[in-house]
C-alpha cells in the first residue's frame, strides 16, 4: 500500500520536473533569439567590413604598380575602386592621399585611406566603421 507521505513526494517531484521543462524552452527561445540578433546584425555588418578590407587590397595593389603610374593615376584608380565598391565616403576630398618619392635607384609609394562609415541597424542603432589605413610599397624606377 502506499502511503500518503510517499504519495505527496512523488507530486511534489512531477511538479519540480514540469518546471525544468519550462525552464528549459524558455533558454532554448532565448538563445535562438540571441542568436538572431547577432545574425541580422551579422547581415548589416558584414558586407561594409567586407568592402572596406576589398577597398584596401586593392589600393596595395595600385600602390605596388607605382613605378608605372603617376600620383594622379594612382589616386584615380583607387577612387575608381571606391565607388565599385560603392564606399562613397572614400570619395570625399581627403579621404585618399596618394605620395609618391623618387630616386634614381628606386622610390616608394604611400597611400592614406581615411574615412568612417554609419552603419544602420534596423533603425535601432547605428555602428560607426572607420577605416584608417596606410600602406607603403616600394619600386623600382630602372633597372639599368
Amino acid at each position: 500500500m502506499v502511503s500518503d507521505k510517499s504519495l505527496t513526494k512523488g507530486v511534489a517531484v512531477n511538479a519540480q520536473n514540469r518546471a525544468k521543462q519550462g525552464g528549459s524552452k524558455l533558454g532554448c527561445m532565448l538563445n535562438f533569439l540571441l542568436i538572431g540578433v547577432i545574425a541580422a546584425i551579422g547581415v548589416k555588418v558584414f558586407p561594409v567590413y567586407y568592402s572596406n578590407n576589398q577597398l584596401a587590397e586593392a589600393a596595395e595593389e595600385i600602390a605596388s604598380r607605382a613605378a608605372n603610374l603617376n600620383q594622379d593615376s594612382i589616386k584615380a584608380q583607387i577612387m575608381e575602386k571606391a565607388r565599385e565598391f560603392n564606399i562613397t565616403q572614400a570619395l570625399a576630398p581627403g579621404a585618399v592621399t596618394v605620395s609618391r618619392v623618387s630616386s634614381k635607384d628606386g622610390g616608394m609609394c604611400t597611400v592614406r585611406i581615411s574615412y568612417e562609415r554609419e552603419i544602420n541597424i534596423y533603425g535601432f542603432a547605428a555602428i560607426k566603421l572607420s577605416t584608417n589605413k596606410e600602406i607603403a610599397k616600394p619600386f623600382m624606377t630602372s633597372l639599368i
